[in-house]
C-alpha cells in the first residue's frame, strides 16, 4: 500500500520521495510475515528515532496468513544470514502478553525461553511505534535493541497478525503468559 501511494505522489506530483525499503525478511517462501525489523544501531531525527540499517534483522514468520497458526518461527541475523532459528511447537510453544505500559502506549510481546536465556519480541501499540528485541541471561538483561519508529521503513508489520485478546490463545503454538521480566 505504501509503495502505490509513493508512487501516486511522484507520478502526480512530479516530487521526488524519501527512499523508503521494507526491512529485509528471514521469512521463508510459504511463510508470513508477523513482524521483520531491523535492529541495528539507531539516531535521533526530528521524526523520532531512526535504524541506521547497518545491523541485523529479527523475523517472526507464521506458516499462514490468519491464526490458527501450526508453526511461528523466530529468526535472528544478517540479512540473508540466519544465526538463530526458533520454532513454536504445541509442546514448546512462544508466550504472548499484551501489556499496557503508560496511557495510549502498550505493547504486544512474543517471547520464548532456550536454555538460561529469555528472548522477548516487543511490538509497541497504541499511540508507541517500533519494535524492541531483548533477551535476559537469567535475571540479567544482556540484549536491549531497538527498531527506530518508521513503520515500514525501520519495521513492518504482516500480513500475518497474533491476535493478543485473552483469555486463550488461537494457535496451538502459543500460550497466553506473563512475561518474567519488566520490559521497558
Amino acid at each position: 500500500m505504501h509503495a502505490l501511494l509513493r508512487s501516486a505522489v511522484v507520478a502526480l506530483l512530479g516530487l521526488p520521495v524519501l527512499a523508503w525499503a521494507a526491512p529485509p525478511t528471514h521469512c521463508k517462501p510459504g511463510e508470513h510475515a508477523i513482524v521483520d525489523a531491523w535492529m541495528g544501531k539507531v539516531k535521533p531525527t526530528s521524526g523520532g528515532w531512526r535504524n541506521s540499517k547497518t545491523g541485523k534483522v529479527v523475523s517472526l514468520c507464521a506458516d499462514r496468513k490468519e491464526e490458527p497458526f501450526s508453526a511461528v518461527t523466530y529468526r535472528y541475523g544478517m540479512p540473508g544470514k540466519v544465526e538463530l532459528e526458533v520454532v513454536a511447537t504445541p509442546q514448546d510453544r512462544f508466550g504472548i502478553a499484551s501489556v499496557s505500559t503508560v496511557p495510549r502506549v502498550g505493547s504486544d510481546v512474543v517471547f520464548f525461553r532456550r536454555g538460561e536465556y529469555t528472548y522477548y519480541v516487543v511490538i509497541a501499540t497504541g499511540m508507541g511505534s517500533g519494535v524492541s528485541l531483548a533477551v535476559f541471561q537469567g535475571q540479567k538483561q544482556i540484549v536491549d535493541h531497538f527498531s527506530g519508529n518508521e513503520r515500514d521503513d525501520d519495521y513492518q508489520l504482516g500480513p500475518a497478525e497474533i491476535r493478543f485478546e485473552p483469555p486463550k490463545a488461537r494457535s496451538p503454538v502459543l500460550v497466553f503468559a506473563k512475561p518474567a521480566h519488566a520490559l521497558k
